[in-house]
């Protein structure tokens, strides 16, 4: 059973989410690994949500990161906290955004073998 939570990402997006909130992000994926193993990485992140640890891995030295979820709203507010703090953003991320779903064996084999960090929390569960 899949339940939409894009609602409340938009509205965490819009309401709350500031610099100190990102840097809060930022420094809890320090817990997993050191600022860098993120350097010049891929970050895919399953089940993006708001956003914000794509944005995170973004600050950390990633290079290149794949943000998807299957909720479309959850989709837009990434977008939405990628355009609030654009001017975080170094002019050489690449940052895509998309809706799609981790249960797609399509995607999964497209993924395959690109990301060098897969970031996954509360969505495989």
């Amino acid at each position: 059973m899949k339940f939409n939570f894009g609602l409340n990402w938009f509205r965490y997006v819009k309401n709350v989410v500031n610099i100190k909130t990102i840097f809060q992000a930022r420094n809890s994926l320090l817990k997993y690994l050191d600022e860098s193993s993120y350097k010049g990485k891929t970050f895919i992140d399953v089940g993006c949500g708001s956003g914000i640890f794509s944005l995170s891995a973004i600050l950390l030295g990633c290079r290149k990161v794949i943000s998807f979820d299957y909720d479309i709203q959850s989709v837009q507010t990434t977008k939405l906290l990628k355009e609030k703090f654009k001017y975080l953003l170094p002019s050489d991320v690449e940052w895509t955004i998309l809706q799609a779903d981790i249960l797609d064996d399509n995607l999964v084999e497209k993924f395959k073998n690109v990301g060098d960090i897969v970031y996954c929390w509360g969505v495989l569960h």
